[in-house]
């Protein structure tokens, strides 16, 4: 099968790392061929198995910049796919998803179309929800990275139901000690810490409500240590000061935060609001415990019906700070038990068999 992968960016978060782990899977196989196409693959690139082809058009300010800079992507999208062909093409992030709507709707190919939503459909603006709501009818399927986030697009957006799927984003489990320059870091510091792993902003990812547990903690409480970065970094840091938290470590963005996983006693997921939380579901595959919030969508999903306990109630500090108490507290025994089910569970999101599953799809739009 000969595929096309088309996505904004090639570095950065959940839904670059996906389109990575499973072009990668995909390249891999004999039987596939796989082109990228990036609108900009300037800095940092994840490693997608193959060349990444770069568009060299990046995000413009301004409405006019931003439309022409669109409709020259449409363009160079339609040219790609006339010259290769491809019998799919999976776009990733809603600026590839209408950009390839729009480019299959000209060259005749939306029933080769595959759009992929990773973000819940409530943090979008009213008029960002009727463009995706306009669009997202073109392709031939829109895949869900949770139940949750499938429902809502058919609720919200009100996309024709058969046209949604849901594929779970996938897991990449390694058995190496995770990649030199993030172990280094993760090295440095004392093993057992308390983990946070997210952009930093507190609005979606609750980081506020972590800062705000961990300081209810007893004195005598691991570090905390914090991986990320984004628009609350200024923030993050004005609050460590002023509580005066000098057992807090932020270590910026990571390209790798398995090393991170291993050392950890305790990871935490705080968001408001998730489509799925590849973090969650990378920290329970190197089996470290972890405490994640009951937000919409993505942490029920993962956890299964199994590990509900280790869901809290959004932005519930006292609960939080009570749990993660609770956490660090387990005997030897007992955390040995969770760490096992917590690595079976994360199993079932392997990348080949979820990677298999786009294929799947791919070969019944044909």
């Amino acid at each position: 099968m000969k595929i096309l992968v088309v996505i904004p960016l090639v570095y950065g978060g959940g839904a670059e790392q996906v389109a990575a782990v499973l072009s990668r899977e995909w390249a891999q196989a004999q039987t596939h061929r796989v082109r990228v196409l990036a609108f900009n693959a300037a800095g940092e690139q994840l490693d997608f198995g193959v060349p990444i082809e770069d568009m060299h058009l990046p995000a413009q300010a301004g409405l006019w910049p931003r439309l022409k800079t669109a409709l020259r992507r449409v363009a160079v999208v339609g040219r790609v796919a006339r010259e290769f062909q491809p019998d799919a093409v999976m776009a990733f992030m809603d600026e590839a998803g209408m950009v390839c709507a729009l480019a299959g709707l000209r060259g005749g190919w939306l029933n080769k179309l595959v759009v992929s939503v990773h973000h819940n459909p409530q943090w979008l603006g009213r008029g960002r929800r009727a463009l995706l709501a306009l669009f997202y009818r073109l392709p031939a399927a829109v895949v869900a990275v949770s139940q949750g986030v499938r429902d809502e697009l058919a609720a919200a957006l009100h996309l024709p139901v058969q046209r949604l799927k849901h594929i779970p984003n996938p897991l990449l489990q390694r058995d190496d000690a995770g990649l030199a320059e993030s172990r280094v870091v993760a090295e440095s510091l004392p093993a057992g810490f308390i983990l946070f792993v997210g952009r930093l902003d507190r609005h979606t990812k609750g980081l506020d409500v972590v800062l705000a547990a961990y300081v209810a903690l007893p004195a005598k409480r691991p570090p905390l240590v914090i991986v990320g970065d984004g628009p609350d970094r200024d923030w993050l840091r004005a609050e460590i000061d002023r509580l005066g938290l000098n057992d807090v470590h932020c270590v910026g963005w990571q390209r790798d935060p398995q090393p991170f996983y291993r050392r950890a006693a305790l990871f935490v997921m705080s968001s408001r609001f998730e489509g799925w939380s590849n973090v969650l579901m990378e920290a329970m595959g190197q089996g470290c415990q972890v405490l994640a919030s009951r937000c919409p969508y993505g942490p029920p999903e993962i956890l299964g019906s199994d590990l509900q306990d280790l869901l809290l109630p959004v932005g519930d500090v006292a609960a939080l700070s009570a749990a993660m108490q609770a956490q660090l507290d387990l005997k030897d025994d007992a955390r040995l038990a969770l760490q096992v089910r917590l690595r079976e569970r994360a199993a079932i999101f392997a990348a080949p068999a979820v990677a298999q599953r786009w294929i799947k799809l791919a070969e019944g739009l044909r």
